[in-house]
Parts: C-alpha cells; structure tokens; sequence
C-alpha cells in the first residue's frame, strides 16, 4: 500500500474518532440547553457529509454508508429530544467502533449493521402504534426532483418503513450490494446512469436480481427505453396514477412479519438478597446513563453508576453486585478489558455475576468475542426497555 495513501487513512481514522467525540459533546450540550439544536443539526449534517465523502476513498465503504444514513436521518429535523440524541449517538457508536476494529467488518456484519441503525420508519405515529406495529423495510431511492422525493416520502409514510434517498444511481448501487434493501425506486431519466440500466444491473447481479425495482417516469412502459426490461420491473407514473401504481409496487415488498406487543406482562424484575437488586452500570454516554436509568426507575434496584472501566472495577472491589451493565467502548478502559478484570478479582462472587454487554456493534462474531471474555449476554444499541428488564429478570431470578 502506497506510504501517502496509508498515511492519509491513519488521519482519516484519527478525524472520525475526533468527529464523533466532538459531536457527542455537542448532544450533551444540546441537552443541556447550552446549544441550539438547529445550530448542532446543521454541525452534525456537515461533518457526516464530510465522512461520507472521504470513507470510500479511503478504504473505509461502511463508515461512508453510516455517514449517509445519518445525514438523510436529519435532512427535515429541527428539534432534537432525548430519543433522537440517543438514535444520533448510536450512529456515532458504530462510527467509532469501526475505525477502533483490526479489521473491517464482514459483508454480513455490514448488512446486519446497517439494517439496525435507527430510523424515522415510526414518525408521525402514535405511541400505541409503535408499540403494536412492527415493519422492518427498507427502501432505496434516487430521484431527479425534490417534488418526486416529497410525494414518495408522503406515499411510503409507514411504521417501520425506512426511506433512504440517494444522489446517483452509482451510490444506491454500491449500497445496495453492501445491504440489499426491500425494494428500490428510482427515476427513469438520470445522467451517467439511467433508472432502466440500474434496473438491468440488478437483474444481472444473483445478489440483488430478486430486489423489486421501480422505474418513477411519465412514460409509458411500451417506450423504447423500457423494451428490454422483463415483466417484474414495475413503472411508477409521475402523472395522475402515481399514487395507485406506489401503492401495487408496495405489495411486491416483503417485510417482517408484524408483531404486536402487548403493554400488559410488562417486565417487573425481583429483588435482590436485600429486596433491591444491586446493578452496577458502566456508560460513558450521558445520554444512555438518563435513558437506562429511567427504565429502571419503577423497578426493585439501586443502580450504582460509572463512566468507565477503571471506575467499575475499582466498584467491583468496594461493593456486591447482582448484575452489571458494561458498555463496550469506554474511556481510560473498554468494557471487554473491565470484564476480564473484574472476573480475576479475587472475591468468589465476581466469578458468576451476570455481565451484560451493551453496544451498538452486536454482530455474531463480537457476541461470540464477549462471551470469550467474561460477559454473559449482549443487549444491542438502541436499547429496548422490555428486552433489558427481560434479560436482567431472567438473569437475577
């Protein structure tokens, strides 16, 4: 590898660790009140631009995918609440991680990756729908007017439903193979690359040839730019029946199946040997130190709380816990390296006491690494307040 181009990644590593640390404190100032969202919005937008810009350059395809995930989360936000800082700071977790990595992650690691960072699929729906409606597609797009985006945008609002625009057809494709999505719309008449050749394009590739495609056009599927293409190649009219042919095209997708969630059998966890469970929590993240202490807030515990590894094994020798929740990347000492610590004490309880890893990079292959390290189970970034009260009940009965 050329020494130039070897040290141009060395700084491009060292920008996004800086990037995402910089940005994280600029959340916590935006909760604070210290900073105006719209300000910090227009900051974090700028700066995955960037990202997004020298990451496939420079050997690093998934964190440029990341950044423009991202950027498109926040193309219409002005406000950011608790919820959106924390779906914004998953995405920055995932940024560092990658760039902390011996090596890249594999394309099903970057699949797996992709398809779980938050996204605005839920917007504009109550709170009983969320909790009751459960879809999980993904739809990539690239069209030649802001007018067409605005119409799809308002012809796909679905729960769960994740719209991600692109600015060439190069782009959605190299996504696309990297995380093939539900199904993919894009305008007939582009420069470089027309929305019929990507449609061939995919056809020819195994990987995406069973992705449906739509072609948004005001022609008529009997125009000669279409002649070629088979049948389960759907048009979209940019006319009168645009929202009729939209809503055929869905059909063609294929989601999760729905599940519904009950508010009744919410989780209630017991107490511990003094009828409070002693939970030691190690997050260096403010914002996931507030959200995890509000799920835990009507439940039997006391939550001891560090920022990082040094601090939850100096807590370890001072104190009895029931379970420990240990984010992985943290300050002064990681997650992984406290765990091994911890588990070498030599105080007879440290050997069996639940660890719970809770990251946002919770691929097969990391589980399998933490669990090689001391910890008992993996709690994936966004955290669910069901499935953590679930899993420290199960794991403190």
């Amino acid at each position: 590898m050329d020494d130039g181009y070897q040290r141009l990644r060395i700084e491009f590593v060292d920008q996004c660790q800086m990037v995402t640390d910089e940005l994280e404190s600029l959340l916590n100032n935006v909760y604070d009140g210290k900073q105006d969202p719209r300000k910090a919005i227009e900051l974090i937008r700028r700066e995955m631009h960037n990202l997004k810009g020298q990451g496939g350059i420079l050997g690093y395809p998934v964190i440029s995918m990341i950044a423009h995930r991202l950027e498109d989360y926040l193309v219409k936000e002005q406000a950011l609440d608790i919820s959106r800082i924390d779906d914004i700071n998953v995405y920055l977790d995932h940024i560092r991680g990658i760039v902390v990595r011996d090596q890249l992650p594999s394309e099903a690691e970057v699949n797996e990756l992709l398809r779980s960072l938050p996204h605005f699929g839920f917007a504009g729906h109550s709170e009983l729908e969320r909790g009751t409606i459960f879809e999980d597609v993904e739809v990539m797009m690239v069209t030649s007017s802001k007018l067409h985006r605005q119409r799809l945008e308002s012809a796909l609002k679905k729960p769960g439903w994740r719209l991600i625009f692109f600015a060439r057809t190069l782009d959605l494709l190299e996504n696309a193979l990297a995380s093939p999505p539900n199904g993919v719309i894009v305008s007939g008449e582009l420069p470089l690359v027309s929305g019929a050749e990507l449609a061939r394009v995919f056809l020819a590739l195994e990987k995406l040839r069973n992705v449906p495609v739509a072609i948004l056009t005001s022609r008529s599927k009997n125009h000669k730019s279409f002649v070629s293409l088979i049948e389960s190649v759907n048009l979209i009219s940019t006319g009168q029946d645009f929202i009729r042919d939209v809503q055929q095209f869905i059909e063609v997708f294929s989601p999760r199946p729905v599940v519904t969630r009950s508010e009744e059998g919410k989780p209630k966890m017991k107490g511990g040997r003094s009828g409070q469970l002693e939970i030691l929590l190690a997050e260096d993240n403010r914002i996931n130190q507030i959200l995890i202490q509000r799920f835990l807030d009507d439940q039997p515990c006391t939550v001891t709380l560090v920022e990082n590894g040094v601090d939850a094994l100096d807590a370890c020798r001072k104190k009895i816990f029931d379970i420990v929740l240990m984010d992985v990347v943290m300050p002064k000492m990681g997650g992984v390296e406290a765990t091994k610590a911890i588990r070498l004490l030599d105080q007879s309880w440290v050997k069996n006491v639940p660890i719970i890893a809770l990251t946002a990079d919770y691929s097969a292959e990391h589980q399998r690494s933490y669990q090689k390290a001391g910890m008992t189970q993996c709690i994936g970034k966004p955290i669910e307040p069901e499935i953590l009260l679930n899993v420290i009940e199960k794991l403190t009965r």
